[in-house]
């Protein structure tokens, strides 16, 4: 896979061609619009409406998404309890601190997901200038 494909996928862009926005809200956090999908990509016209029920698959990565959140916050929450028994008996911090988390993300896990589904599905295609673009044709 190469490298500006997973970029254009955090960054929400089109997977085809890397210029046009997958979403209609320019942010995640137009909490409005947060599911709200351009029909069709406004540089290179690629559908971004494959089938009906397509996205349902976008769950899985959500999920994903969601629990490297919380294993990321893991060793954060282990450096902080040396001993077992303390360990334990403060998970509640851990658990808040995963719920926090997951609430302040959600819009943007939700929107990945979707792209990164749909980055799955699609080729990404490097565009070249081409020999009538060139001689000004």
């Amino acid at each position: 896979m190469s490298t500006p494909k997973w970029r254009n996928a955090f960054a929400l862009k089109c997977p085809t061609c890397g210029e046009g926005n997958l979403f209609q809200s320019k942010h995640p956090y137009d909490l409005k619009n947060v599911l709200k999908m351009n029909s069709k990509c406004s540089s290179c016209k690629e559908d971004f409406e494959i089938e009906t029920g397509f996205y349902q698959g976008a769950m899985f990565m959500s999920y994903m998404f969601s629990c490297a959140l919380c294993l990321a916050l893991l060793p954060i929450y282990a450096a902080f309890n040396f001993s077992r028994d303390k360990f334990l008996d403060n998970v509640w911090y851990y658990l808040v601190a995963c719920f926090i988390a997951l609430v302040v993300t959600w819009p943007y896990i939700t929107q990945l997901s979707r792209a990164v589904w749909l980055f799955l599905h699609l080729k990404y295609v490097k565009h070249k200038p081409t020999e009538n673009a060139e001689s000004g044709i």
